[in-house]
């Protein structure tokens, strides 16, 4: 069954970005080469149980999920999405159908909650960052990953900025994304009341050959007949973006990979001595 680009209701999986299309695994694929060395090395910053439970949240084609596996072998790693098709066969990782916006888990039931390009495409994405942080245990981390456009928006190449902007409205109407908010997680974080909140940015550029460039690409043309359809860009736009992103002279900041991170606060001796007596989690 064929969906249609715009969904009565917004939403990422009937639009444009879901996983009916058949060029999905390869598009996630590329945003797994582009973000996951950012991704490895936060999680390498953490200092996590000698057995940690881990939720990995929207995890996509699972290439982190697997990876966070590898790197705790002791873990206890919880991949999650709310279509799991692309989760199947990955060896020492429980795979649970779940909605974020509608769905919860236990108060303190992992010792990191992790999620990557995700809230940046649900409506709900503060409300969710605020339950995230409820399944997590005293010194457990939150880490949030997500991708911003800002440098397309803002570039003084007006071809560019015109292709991105286009992309950002046909994420509006379509899911009712934010390609912006990723650049206020580290805010979000602090006024959550987290400790050893930190985060890095990694500059993702077109026209270069780099796997952020490769994401790039393969998102917009998997955008092509949305875009056309509505009218957001023309062929000739289209053609002329891919003839300057194929010019030897040229690149451009595009995007930003964001990764921001904190850690719920650790009870004292008090508060543990008082939950252990009320037989308290």
């Amino acid at each position: 069954m064929t969906t249609p680009f715009l969904a009565e209701e917004p939403g990422y999986t009937s639009s444009y970005l879901g996983d009916q299309h058949a060029g999905q695994l390869a598009r996630l694929r590329t945003l797994e080469s582009a973000f996951d060395p950012l991704s490895q090395s936060v999680f390498e910053q953490l200092v996590l149980p000698a057995r940690p439970a881990i939720l990995d949240l929207g995890a996509g084609a699972g290439s982190l999920a697997a990876w966070l596996a590898r790197r705790y072998p002791d873990a206890s790693v919880t991949a999650t999405d709310i279509d799991t098709r692309l989760l199947m066969d990955l060896p020492g990782i429980h795979v649970v159908a779940h909605n974020v916006v509608t769905d919860d888990f236990p108060a303190a039931s992992f010792d990191v909650v992790h999620a990557r390009a995700l809230l940046c495409h649900l409506a709900e994405r503060e409300e969710i960052l605020t339950r995230a942080i409820t399944w997590l245990r005293p010194g457990g981390w939150l880490v949030i990953e997500d991708v911003s456009l800002q440098p397309s928006l803002s570039t003084e190449n007006p071809l560019l900025r015109k292709v991105a902007q286009a992309g950002v409205t046909l994420l509006e109407q379509s899911i009712g994304s934010d390609m912006r908010w990723a650049d206020t997680l580290p805010r979000q974080l602090r006024e959550r009341g987290l400790s050893n909140c930190a985060h890095r940015t990694l500059e993702g550029r077109i026209g270069d050959g780099s796997a952020a460039d490769t994401f790039w690409a393969a998102t917009t043309a998997q955008a092509v007949p949305a875009l056309l359809k509505l009218q957001l860009l023309t062929q000739q736009d289209l053609d002329a973006m891919a003839d300057l992103r194929a010019d030897p002279g040229f690149t451009e900041a595009a995007l930003t990979l964001v990764s921001a991170w904190g850690q719920v606060p650790a009870l004292d001796r008090n508060d543990a001595a008082s939950r252990e007596l009320h037989n308290e989690p």
